[in-house]
């Protein structure tokens, strides 16, 4: 096989690979999203980790796994409410964002120390 086809091969496989994990933004809506969207991003994020320290303190490498999954699922969410045709798109995606993320990371925190409580 020719060195550009088993790259090629190689990129396609990587590309199927992050696009179905739950855990990462899709990089092709990153690449649409002006820089107020991202700093509104991550000011939102830098909110619900300090929100959330203690939990950062206990398990930081399971904190941050969690946080990618949250991260990621609230763009997605976002992504899809400024999509509609009534939607006024950054705005809307930012104010679905701020809302979704604090949610989803809360429940997930919730989620965790239930289980954890259990055993």
């Amino acid at each position: 096989m020719p060195a550009k086809a088993r790259t090629t091969a190689r990129a396609t496989a990587s590309n199927a690979t992050a696009q179905s994990r739950e855990d990462i933004l899709n990089a092709r809506a990153i690449s649409t999203l002006g820089a107020g969207v991202v700093n509104a991003m991550s000011a939102v994020g830098a909110a619900v980790i300090k929100k959330h320290k203690p939990a950062l303190g206990k398990s930081p490498d399971w904190f941050w796994h969690v946080f990618a999954k949250c991260e990621a699922k609230a763009a997605r969410v976002a992504e899809q409410a400024a999509r509609d045709p009534e939607a006024c798109g950054d705005a809307t995606f930012i104010e679905v964002y701020a809302a979704q993320l604090p949610k989803l990371m809360a429940s997930a925190l919730e989620s965790h120390d239930k289980a954890l409580k259990a055993k």
